[in-house]
């Protein structure tokens, strides 16, 4: 081996050496003793510290006002504080009960999971967990639970690590904030639903708070209502009080209250009732303000209204030129009296007060007028007409008395509105004289126009047969043919003229009486236009007429609506120089019968056009343009017209002539109706016996012509007495009977003639220049067949000679 050697000490060296050793270990071994008997005793003390701190801290862990418990690291329930046990529902076996199990015991399975998950965490991190309003519904319990909860990570002896958690129970103090927010949003809720504008401000008067109304009504938001100050939206008149009054609150704590205008979103100021009062502490101090604004404007404006009805109804009251008395509807006195009353019956003012109407002559005596104040408590208002009235000075007069019974605010009373009608009854005696002498006049201006009728007609009737007769002959030469073709016209004229006037005369007196049937409006415009042609063809006129291709049928009169259009054709054939030009035109537009008469005559003046359908209604007449007739064709195509549901409307312009155009309502086409029979038709049949009965010679000697000529026997009387005589003699078939007979009047001789035996089935023809509906009646009651106007159409006649024949045959 090689290396250092090595140096051995002296012997006596190592024996000092040793025994320093020994010597230090056993002064090593001393102390250590002694040390060891000082470390028992500290231990000793120690333990005894431990375990008095151990007691002191479960004593405080029990006794500690906040819930509380202690889980190890195994998870395992070590303290748990007197607090806590109710809640954890502490049944003396908890303490070293499993965590988990207690937790979902008491929770719902998320709820306990989330928990168990947060203690773990901290157990392991250190870090704690702090849960404030802690809520959850419990298994054992239907009202939910609020804690403040918390866990924090604490050392345990033995070296491991525990999880304390800390909890509060702040149910109460939750359940009263859930209460006081509750209140506080039905607060809310019922300020912003309120029809008012609420506001709510802090003491010193700053504005904290509008219901939504005001947005409403303002237009402007919250902010803007903060910023801009709500004394922008007070009227400017009403400022200085609001302001004077909101200060005054203030000062003095009083409740505030005005009324003043707010400008609405649109400009307009409306009225508002406003209200604030103070709401105080227990201490009394103002705490805040509560207002409230109501809009009154509809009730300011009707309050003024109401005012202004009084006011109006005083200066009326004043005023009035007829009487007002006020009564008291209990006592009958009068109250008020207006001046007219005065005026009216000398009384002054005062002494119409306290009396009875009875005693200002009102009524005859007290029992009269208490009569009539029982009247108008049963029916609230009477009316008196021509009344006697006497004044203080004796003058009589005449009032009209109306009395109403309304109720004032604290009684009822009565208004009796007196007018003098003493001038006014005069002039109604006045005009009822002149109303009868009126009717009377028009009833004998009917009676001359039956009487110029039947005195026109008579010497008509033989003009038109012997025209008639002219017409029979054949011998004539050109000269005589026009001769008889001027005088057929003008008797022609002269009937239509006629009957125009008698027939307005009807329509104005409801007498006339339409015998309606279905008709066709072509066949009605082809005989007009065959009535019409003479004189259309005498002017030199040109007649364009527009028939449709298939019937259009009416329900109506024929010979009315024939005489319709007779007279539209006549008329644009009058006025209408030589040589114009007519058009008639029929068709059908929907439901409407349209028939237009166009000409190119004068046309009608644009001041004429409005009154062109009224009576007596003609253009102005010149010596050269000067075409006869009444005026009555037209306001008689009207009245007609408007009998048939009808209407007439009239175009035209000066120098461009006319055009009426006449609409019908249409009714569906009936059955056709079978052809008449010849037999039915034929002018005349086998001879017949005739008597013919006028006391006119004329017309008893024309018409006899006509009737031998249509191969008849013939014989005339001229008065009732010889009427009598030749039909006992003669016996005739016929009896062609003038009604207005000198003597004895047709309906006499017609009366004997049917109480003859011979003679009851005699045919009786009343000839006659009356042609009303009365006296169709009375011919019919006094036992006629038929009732012809003179002059009698002859070929009409010949139709019920033709009747007779078959009959006879």
């Amino acid at each position: 081996m090689s290396g250092t050697p090595i140096t051995r000490p002296p012997p006596y060296q190592d024996h000092l050496a040793i025994e320093l050793q020994l010597r230090e270990m056993n002064e090593a071994l001393l102390l250590s003793a002694v040390r060891q008997h000082e470390l028992a005793e500290q231990a000793e003390k120690a333990d005894a510290l431990v375990r008095e701190s151990n007691a002191r801290f479960e004593s405080l862990f029990d006794a500690s006002p906040v819930g509380m418990y202690l889980v190890d690291a195994e998870l395992r329930i070590r303290l748990v504080s007197r607090t806590a046990r109710p809640v954890l529902g502490d049944n003396g076996e908890l303490i070293g009960s499993d965590f988990v199990a207690m937790v979902h015991s008491l929770w719902p399975p998320k709820v306990a999971d989330e928990i168990v998950a947060r203690f773990r965490h901290t157990l392991e991190t250190g870090e704690p967990y702090i849960a404030p309003n802690f809520s959850e519904e419990r298994y054992d319990s239907k009202v939910r639970e609020y804690y403040d909860w918390q866990i924090q990570r604490i050392a345990l002896p033995g070296g491991q690590y525990g999880v304390v958690c800390y909890f509060i129970d702040i149910s109460a103090r939750v359940f009263a904030e859930q209460s006081m927010r509750a209140n506080e949003q039905r607060l809310r809720f019922v300020m912003d639903s309120m029809p008012q504008k609420i506001f709510t401000a802090k003491p010193d008067g700053d504005l904290d708070y509008f219901n939504p109304q005001w947005a409403e009504f303002t237009g402007l938001s919250y902010k803007q209502m903060k910023d801009s100050g709500w004394t922008k939206l007070v009227h400017p008149d009403d400022v200085d009080e609001k302001m004077r009054l909101w200060t005054h609150a203030f000062d003095t704590g009083e409740p505030f209250q005005s009324e003043h205008r707010f400008r609405r979103a649109d400009g307009e100021y409306r009225w508002h009732f406003s209200r604030a009062v103070p709401m105080r502490d227990e201490a009394g101090r103002i705490t805040m303000w509560v207002g409230s604004n109501t809009d009154v404007h509809d009730i300011k404006q009707a309050e003024q209204a109401l005012h202004d009805s009084e006011v109006r109804y005083r200066r009326l009251f004043e005023v009035s030129h007829d009487g007002i008395l006020i009564l008291d509807a209990a006592s009958g006195t009068i109250l008020d009296a207006n001046p007219y009353m005065s005026e009216l019956l000398g009384y002054s003012h005062n002494e119409f007060l306290g009396k009875e109407l009875w005693e200002i002559g009102l009524f005859y005596d007290r029992s009269a007028s208490e009569v009539a104040m029982r009247e108008l408590q049963e029916k609230s208002d009477i009316r008196y007409e021509h009344l006697p009235l006497e004044t203080s000075q004796g003058r009589k007069i005449e009032v009209e008395v109306v009395a109403n019974v309304y109720r004032e605010e604290y009684r009822t009373v009565i208004q009796c509105n007196i007018r003098d009608i003493t001038e006014r009854s005069l002039m109604q005696r006045k005009l009822s004289e002149q109303a009868l002498a009126l009717t009377d006049l028009h009833r004998r201006k009917d009676e001359f126009l039956a009487m110029l009728s039947h005195e026109l007609r008579n010497p008509l009737a033989p003009i038109s047969n012997a025209v008639h007769l002219l017409r029979l002959q054949n011998n004539e030469d050109p000269l005589q043919q026009q001769a008889r073709a001027i005088i057929e016209r003008q008797v022609g004229q002269l009937v239509r003229l006629v009957d125009d006037l008698l027939e307005i005369s009807r329509i104005n007196t409801g007498r006339i009486h339409l015998h309606q049937e279905r008709i066709t409006l072509d066949g009605i415009a082809k005989n007009a236009v065959e009535t019409v042609r003479p004189l259309i063809g005498q002017r030199r006129h040109s007649l364009e007429t527009s028939l449709p291709p298939q019937p259009i049928w009416l329900y109506g009169d024929a010979a009315r609506l024939e005489q319709v259009i007779v007279n539209l054709l006549t008329n644009a054939a009058k006025y209408m120089d030589e040589g114009g030009h007519i058009w008639l035109t029929v068709a059908q537009e929907g439901d409407q019968a349209v028939l237009r008469v166009r000409d190119t005559g004068v046309g009608i003046a644009p001041e004429l056009l409005p009154r062109i359908f009224d009576l007596f209604t003609q253009a102005e007449r010149s010596l050269d343009r000067s075409q006869g007739g009444l005026g009555i064709g037209l306001s008689l195509v009207q009245r007609l017209l408007e009998m048939h549901r009808g209407t007439v409307e009239v175009y035209s312009e000066v120098g461009q002539g006319s055009e009426f155009v006449v609409r019908l309502p249409v009714v569906l086409s009936p059955a056709p109706s079978p052809p008449p029979s010849s037999e039915a038709t034929a002018a005349t049949g086998s001879s017949l016996r005739v008597l013919v009965v006028d006391d006119n010679v004329d017309v008893t000697t024309t018409l006899a012509m006509l009737l031998k000529l249509s191969g008849h026997d013939v014989r005339k009387a001229h008065d009732g007495p010889a009427a009598l005589e030749a039909a006992l003699d003669f016996r005739p078939n016929v009896v062609l009977l003038d009604i207005g007979l000198p003597g004895m009047s047709g309906f006499e001789v017609a009366q004997q003639m049917r109480q003859q035996p011979d003679l009851q089935n005699v045919v009786l023809v009343a000839m006659t220049g009356y042609g009303q509906e009365s006296d169709r009646r009375r011919s019919l009651e006094a036992g006629f067949n038929h009732h012809l106007v003179k002059p009698a159409d002859f070929d009409k006649l010949q139709k019920i000679l033709a009747t007779v024949s078959e009959q006879v045959t």
